[in-house]
């Protein structure tokens, strides 16, 4: 059996167990919180909350409160400093840190229950490409799941940040197959050096099928990045004796056509397509003309939440308990949300988080064969309130849903209050843009209150080609995760914007 035959053939049975899951959540949903209760009573967590006591879903509510991050941190950071059985009866094999899109950056901690579960969201995923696009199997995948540059790093407790590998997020039984069909670049903690490493190494691996990574940012930071480091590319090329590879890019160059000449068997891009991530997706697209793109599901790194199957996004019910939270602070199992309605998720997973509250807004787009399909709107926690207008991510992401380019809305309180909406583009008219946006934000009623009597002054228009990227540089040369920068509508801090150009309306 081939390494693709091996992934296929587990990713079927993941994908059976969600099916069967999904076909009657109310069942699946009670047991999968059963085991995890009774597995974790003896831990630290578990006899503060009275695990052993507690026997329904209802009970499991009463004895343990929703907590945000910074709530639960104490637990986190106790997992960190080496304490042993705090949250899981199994030590974690690794650790890895999340991306603080809304708060500081948070260590997770990753027992083997918790790779079982990441894989229990993401095979399901593959088998679904692979059907629909079963060439893939003919190459080779780049997968972009652990941060790059970074170097190892020991925790406190002598935990390891990171995985050794991107296939290692799935487990070691699968570990030596995914070796075999996974491109790996080599490593740098140099950003630069690793962009050339890494265009160098893919322009090499002309049999690639598919590219998997989160942000499309990300990948626009390659692509985009290609021209201007061209020469040392091909640098690398010559080193490595490879004439091919160096005369398919010099094509692909001229040509500007990087699917033909570079990855003419490629099949497919995987990545966020949702909320923000949308505009940026859409350039993926235009430099990779013909290309597949496949909408990935939501995957945090606390857990997998959706995942992307024949239906559309559905619940990972077989990664994690998990709750859905109305606007009146109710909580829904997944059999129970409604069509329409919006929900803020709350995690109970394998790696011991307990009723955690990750921030992240989802809408049920309908019910299919009973199967709800979930549509990410934005971060829940984000919310810009200068002076009374409270404007939220999700609304602020549906403002800007209809321009032309990417953009992203910047409160800023000096000299007076007022909002930027910065646009990844020198290419539009920054005043059409204004009208259409400033239109959207008035159904915010304080929003347009504020406005009629002058407490915030005039949107402005900040035209910045290429400031996302700059912001995931910026997250990354401060330690963080260069592919995990969220592309955010609304964008609290301005750390990490580069200065305003000059024109701004």
């Amino acid at each position: 059996m081939n390494a693709w035959a091996q992934i296929s053939a587990v990713a079927e049975l993941e994908h059976a167990r969600l099916q069967a899951a999904l076909a009657d959540a109310r069942t699946q949903q009670s047991a999968f919180l059963d085991e995890l209760l009774r597995t974790n009573a003896a831990t630290r967590f578990g006899r503060e909350h009275g695990f052993h006591q507690i026997a329904s879903v209802e009970e499991f509510r009463s004895r343990v409160p929703i907590r945000r991050a910074d709530e639960f941190a104490p637990w986190l950071d106790a997992v960190a400093r080496g304490e042993p059985q705090v949250l899981t009866i199994d030590p974690p094999v690794a650790f890895e840190s999340t991306s603080g899109t809304a708060s500081h950056a948070k260590v997770i901690p990753y027992p083997e229950a918790a790779l079982r579960a990441f894989r229990a969201g993401v095979l399901p995923w593959l088998r679904a490409l692979l059907i629909r696009r079963p060439r893939i199997t003919d190459g080779v995948a780049y997968v972009a799941a652990s941060p790059v540059g970074r170097a190892a790093r020991k925790l406190p407790g002598g935990g390891t940040l990171g995985l050794p590998s991107d296939a290692a997020y799935l487990g070691t039984e699968l570990l030596p197959a995914l070796s075999q069909v996974i491109a790996a670049p080599p490593s740098s903690s140099d950003i630069d050096t690793w962009r050339v490493r890494t265009l160098a190494h893919l322009a090499r691996r002309a049999d690639l099928t598919l590219i998997s990574i989160w942000s499309p940012t990300f990948l626009l930071e390659l692509l985009e990045a290609l021209p201007s480091n061209a020469e040392r590319v091909f640098a690398e090329l010559h080193a490595a004796g490879d004439a091919s590879a160096a005369r398919r890019l010099e094509r692909a160059l001229v040509s500007h056509d990087l699917r033909e000449h570079l990855w003419p068997q490629l099949q497919a891009v995987s990545l966020w397509m949702d909320g923000a991530s949308a505009p940026y997706a859409q350039r993926v697209a235009s430099l990779l003309p013909g290309v597949h793109l496949d909408a990935k599901g939501v995957l945090a790194t606390e857990s997998v939440i959706t995942v992307r199957t024949a239906l559309g996004a559905v619940p990972a019910l077989t990664s994690a308990f998990l709750e859905f939270v109305d606007d009146d602070g109710g909580p829904h199992l997944a059999h129970e949300l409604e069509a329409g309605a919006r929900y803020r998720v709350v995690l109970t997973t394998p790696g011991g988080l307990w009723r955690y509250d990750i921030g992240d807004e989802f809408e049920c787009a309908g019910i299919e064969r009973g199967v709800p399909r979930l549509r990410f709107i934005g971060r829940a926690g984000i919310v810009s309130d200068l002076v009374g207008e409270k404007l939220t991510d999700s609304f602020v992401a549906e403002a800007l849903a209809q321009l032309p380019a990417a953009a992203s809305l910047v409160p800023s309180p000096q000299p007076d209050p007022h909002y930027e909406l910065w646009v990844d583009s020198g290419e539009h008219t920054g005043e059409s843009m204004a009208r259409s946006v400033e239109q959207s934000l008035r159904r915010n009623p304080q929003y347009a209150y504020a406005r009629e009597l002058g407490q915030l002054k005039d949107l402005q228009v900040v035209c910045a080609p290429g400031f996302a990227q700059h912001r995931a540089r910026h997250v990354f040369e401060r330690g963080g995760r260069l592919g995990d920068a969220k592309s955010c509508a609304l964008l609290l801090d301005r750390a990490g914007l580069p200065p305003a150009p000059p024109g701004t309306t």
